[in-house]
C-alpha cells in the first residue's frame, strides 16, 4: 500500500512538473511552483526528488521508455517493410499527440540536462531514428521504396510527427488518429516506387 501511494505521488509530481515546464520553460519554474500546483509543501517534492534536474531527467526517461517500448513492438512484427514503416509513423504520431507537453520538453530542454544526461539522450535519439532508417532501407532493398537516402526520409518523418506538439489540440479539428493516418498516407505515397512512376 505504501509503495503504491508513493508511486502515485511521484507520478503526480512528474505530471505537474511536465505541465509547468511546458507552459513556462524549466528555468521559470521552481520546486515551490510544482509543490503549490499540487497543494503540497516543497518538502514533499524533495522527499521524492533531490532537485529540479532529477524531475526533468525522470520526464526524459519516461517518455523515452514509452516511445521505445511502442517502437520495439512494431519492429518485432514479421511484416513487410512498407507495412512496418506505416506502423512506425502512425505509432510515433499518436505518441507525440498523446503527450504534447512531454514532447515539447523532450525536444526543447535537452540543453538543461547535465552533459552526461545529454549524451545519453543523444544516443537514444540516434537509436530511435535508426529504426526508421533501417526500415526504409529494407523497403528500398525489397523494391518497395524509392532510392532516397534513408536519413533524409527518417528526418522528414520524425520532424513531421514531432512538430504536432506545437499545434495539435485534443478535441479541436481532426483527431490524433486521423492526423496519424494522413501522415502515413502522405509519406508512403511519396516514397513508394509506384508513386515515383506516377510523378514522372
Amino acid at each position: 500500500m505504501k509503495a503504491r501511494k508513493q508511486a502515485y505521488v511521484q507520478d503526480e509530481i512528474i505530471a505537474a512538473a511536465a505541465r509547468l515546464f511546458a507552459e513556462r520553460g524549466i528555468r521559470a519554474v521552481t520546486i515551490d511552483d510544482i509543490a503549490s500546483s499540487l497543494g503540497y509543501t516543497k518538502s514533499v517534492i524533495y522527499y521524492y526528488f533531490k532537485n529540479k534536474n532529477q524531475v526533468l531527467w525522470e520526464i526524459f526517461n519516461r517518455i523515452h521508455e514509452a516511445w521505445w517500448a511502442d517502437m520495439m513492438t512494431v519492429m518485432e512484427r514479421d511484416i513487410p517493410p512498407d507495412q512496418k514503416l506505416a506502423a512506425l509513423i502512425r505509432q510515433h504520431s499518436l505518441n507525440v499527440m498523446d503527450r504534447t507537453e512531454w514532447t515539447a520538453i523532450f525536444f526543447r530542454d535537452q540543453s538543461e540536462l547535465t552533459e552526461t544526461q545529454q549524451r545519453t539522450v543523444t544516443e537514444r535519439k540516434r537509436l530511435f531514428d535508426k529504426n526508421f532508417r533501417d526500415t526504409y532501407a529494407a523497403g528500398v532493398a525489397a523494391g518497395l521504396f524509392r532510392d532516397i537516402p534513408p536519413a533524409i526520409v527518417s528526418s522528414g518523418i520524425i520532424g513531421m510527427c514531432n512538430q504536432t506538439h506545437v499545434w495539435f489540440k485534443k478535441g479541436k479539428g481532426l483527431s490524433a488518429a486521423e492526423i496519424a493516418d494522413h501522415f502515413t498516407g502522405i509519406i508512403l505515397d511519396g516514397c513508394r516506387v509506384q508513386a515515383a512512376g506516377r510523378l514522372a
